[in-house]
């Protein structure tokens, strides 16, 4: 089989800057080429480092009540990082004068990538048409993806009486130099990334060969997901059932447990992922709040896989740490951030338990957590109410993710109910910081650096 180095140069605007404007530089360089055929647009999505890693970095582990980075070891190695200090405590902004928000700019150049393909596969040569097509839809949908993180990231959470004139993030649907910078609302880059998913689904296939690849099951997991966080439950439950009834399987802990012996699977061979996806970075010494630890007790296995003493990590610290499955099975595996089986079941439950069927949601926790103990260590959950079953799903969602960041995206969302609506309080360096619920600093600043190149951006309040 032929192989062939595709040549995607980002070429910059400003010299020396990092923008959103980039484009493709489509002179071929000795044994390079440019995107011709059909394989050569295959060859470009198999890129699988950047199909799967650009999702966001640290920030939103960093923010959310996951983390409690209280000793001394770390605020003492924090004080060199303003950017990290900035994040920590909530102030704004993060970036100042020339600072970079990697996160954005990978994610962006990403964008750029999926846009060349959806742009120019079907008009490639060689490729049948459901290879084109089947292309066609994974670019869709990693595209609907990335702007559905960063929407959430940079924009405010998704509110009906509000979204059509919260400010989102630009959209960029074509692989242009010259484009509108202007930022989207909520309402319309949500509508955007449903759009994509939609068109995707027709054409992927139920199955893929290996997981960072999209198919039908991860589609709807991701429109489950977008429904959730709309706050439609009926549409969320409704797709989870379609995600659940091609894909269903639960991982089984016992098994990664071995008596005591802690072997992990690869992502790659974990059956719950749908779509994997993993954080850009990761943080080299995340202390858990005492919070976190509590929910989780000591029996569970989640805490015996996944909880290590400060003196594993480096900085070393005082007090308990997350320890990444990448631990187990290697650098590749990060936190599994993406779309995922065990998610999914967590969506289906929270819908049963907010629409009063409390005996319903409840089983499917059950089913789940029989998984997550050593059967001499587990009971079955029980709910008096449909408040108290929601309660109990939205500490299992904490739980069953503690460490990878995706508990901050639950913080947005669930402000909107009185019933988890909180504030959080943190002491860095001697002074307290706050973080009121639905409070702007839920909405992470863009790069001061970002405003200054492109004006028509406008700044989050």
């Amino acid at each position: 089989m032929r192989r062939y180095k595709i040549v995607i140069a980002f070429l910059l605007v400003n010299t020396g800057m990092t923008s959103c404007r980039k484009y493709v530089e489509d002179v071929p360089v000795q044994g390079q080429r440019v995107l011709v055929y059909t394989e050569d647009y295959r060859a470009l999505m198999n890129a699988s480092g950047d199909r799967q890693e650009v999702a966001f970095g640290l920030a939103p582990l960093m923010s959310s009540d996951d983390v409690d980075l209280s000793a001394a070891e770390i605020q003492n190695n924090f004080k060199t990082n303003n950017i990290q200090t900035a994040i920590y405590t909530w102030r704004k902004p993060f970036y100042t004068d020339l600072g970079q928000d990697n996160d954005w700019n990978a994610m962006y150049a990403a964008m750029y990538t999926y846009n060349v393909v959806i742009d120019g596969v079907m008009d490639s040569k060689g490729g049948d048409q459901l290879l084109k097509q089947t292309i066609l839809s994974e670019a869709l949908m990693h595209r609907a993806f990335t702007y559905f993180s960063l929407v959430n990231l940079y924009g405010k959470q998704y509110d009906a009486a509000t979204a059509e004139t919260d400010l989102g993030v630009p959209l960029m649907l074509k692989a242009a130099l010259f484009v509108n910078l202007k930022r989207a609302s909520v309402k319309q880059v949500y509508e955007q990334v449903m759009k994509d998913i939609r068109a995707a689904i027709p054409i992927l296939p139920v199955k893929q060969d290996i997981n960072f690849r999209p198919n039908k099951p991860s589609a709807y997991a991701l429109l489950s997901k977008v429904y959730l966080n709309m706050r439609d439950f009926p549409n969320a439950a409704a797709f989870a059932d379609s995600t659940l009834a091609l894909s269903n399987t639960l991982y089984n802990y016992n098994i990664a447990f071995n008596g005591g012996n802690f072997i992990f699977p690869s992502q790659f061979e974990d059956k719950q992922i749908l779509l994997r996806k993993v954080p850009r970075v990761t943080f080299s010494a995340p202390q858990l709040s005492q919070a976190i630890l509590d929910l989780l007790g000591t029996k569970d296995l989640r805490y015996q896989l996944f909880v290590k003493q400060g003196g594993s990590f480096y900085p070393a610290f005082t007090g308990q740490g997350f320890w990444s499955r990448e631990k187990y099975s290697g650098p590749p595996d990060k936190p599994a951030v993406g779309l995922s089986v065990n998610e999914t079941w967590l969506i289906k439950a929270e819908c049963l338990a907010r629409a009063g069927k409390k005996d319903e949601a409840v089983d499917m926790l059950n089913t789940l957590r029989k998984l997550r103990f050593l059967p001499a260590d587990y009971t079955d959950l029980s709910a008096a109410t449909a408040a108290d079953a929601l309660q109990l799903v939205v500490n299992e969602r904490r739980r069953e993710f503690f460490g990878s960041g995706l508990r901050w995206f639950d913080q947005r969302r669930l402000n909107k109910d009185a019933q988890f609506a909180k504030t959080v309080t943190r002491v860095f360096d001697g002074n307290t910081y706050t973080l009121a619920p639905n409070s702007n600093n839920y909405v992470f600043p863009l790069a001061n650096i970002l405003i200054a190149q492109n004006p028509e951006i406008e700044q989050n309040p």
